[in-house]
């Protein structure tokens, strides 16, 4: 993973490692921002894109969400300072425990921003515009379930039936930390007739998916989703395979332990085989570990 030019401007914890599935892999927090309620800023590098800089997210702990805020370090700390700024203004807003935050107008390529931005202009159907703001997030942050559901969304009503398949089966696959569940993308595309030598393994198994977790003993959906990164390692499809995994290895963490058990899920062992599939993407591995021993040294 490339670390950011600004890096020497954070506190960042080069002892990060992941001991549960969220945050997700690729996320290594800092200290700037910090609201001290559990939640922080951190480096995201997104899934497919570690030979680029990082972005910078949000997490929200209490929901297991991140939001992607800024499109990159530079971008969050010109934030950061105007935030600064802004509250050495208001001094007397200050003195009753006013503190002013990094705001989304500060980053015009912001992933979340540009979400945010598609919605309204959806409101005022406007979807041509909506359509661009999506792809420019999903261009910095391809696994933004969010904002691949909406975009599927827009696919569908433009006509653009290749692309809304696309569309839908990463949204599919995407992990719920970056929103969910796809619920509409996989309705919509378990009515699309799956071409005969399809080799995608989520459309052909479309069908057997329903998206309906927690609350149950049985889960058809996890042998369905398990069956389908084992193929995309086959085809050597490592980003699929990976953003599944992730997603995988969240929808499971939320199920109870008894559940885990009888699904033969084990965090630790689950992360390790993460790590290990990894180091077979085409822009590098996506562990820590890697990172702070080898772009530091």
């Amino acid at each position: 993973m490339l670390l950011p030019a600004q890096l020497a401007h954070i506190s960042v914890e080069q002892d990060w490692q992941h001991s549960a599935p969220y945050p997700p892999l690729g996320f290594n927090p800092f200290v700037e921002g910090a609201l001290g309620n559990g939640d922080t800023y951190g480096l995201y590098w997104p899934i497919g894109r570690e030979a680029s800089e990082p972005i910078v997210v949000e997490t929200w702990h209490d929901e297991l969400r991140l939001q992607p805020n800024f499109s990159s370090l530079a971008a969050f700390l010109r934030a950061h300072a105007a935030a600064g700024d802004a509250e050495d203004e208001d001094e007397d807003e200050d003195e009753e425990g006013y503190v002013a935050l990094p705001t989304l107008a500060d980053d015009p390529a912001s992933p979340r921003a540009a979400f945010l931005a598609a919605r309204e202009s959806i409101a005022q159907q406007n979807p041509t515009a909506a359509i661009a703001l999506l792809e420019a997030a999903l261009a910095l942050l391809p696994e933004y379930t969010d904002a691949l559901a909406l975009l599927h969304g827009q696919y569908v009503r433009a006509g653009r039936t290749d692309e809304a398949v696309r569309v839908a089966i990463q949204a599919i696959i995407s992990p719920p930390s970056f929103g969910g569940p796809p619920l509409k993308a996989l309705q919509w595309l378990r009515t699309q007739p799956v071409p005969q030598h399809e080799a995608d393994p989520i459309w052909r198994a479309c069908g057997q998916l329903s998206f309906n977790f927690g609350g149950s003993k049985e889960n058809a959906d996890y042998p369905v989703l398990l069956a389908a990164i084992d193929t995309y390692l086959e085809q050597g499809n490592y980003r699929c395979a990976s953003t599944l995994m992730q997603t995988y290895a969240e929808l499971m963490s939320a199920e109870t332990v008894s559940f885990q058990e009888r699904y033969a899920f084990d965090p630790t062992a689950f992360i390790a085989r993460q790590l290990a599939v990894s180091a077979a993407l085409p822009q590098g591995s996506r562990d820590p570990a890697r990172l702070w021993s080898s772009d530091l040294a």
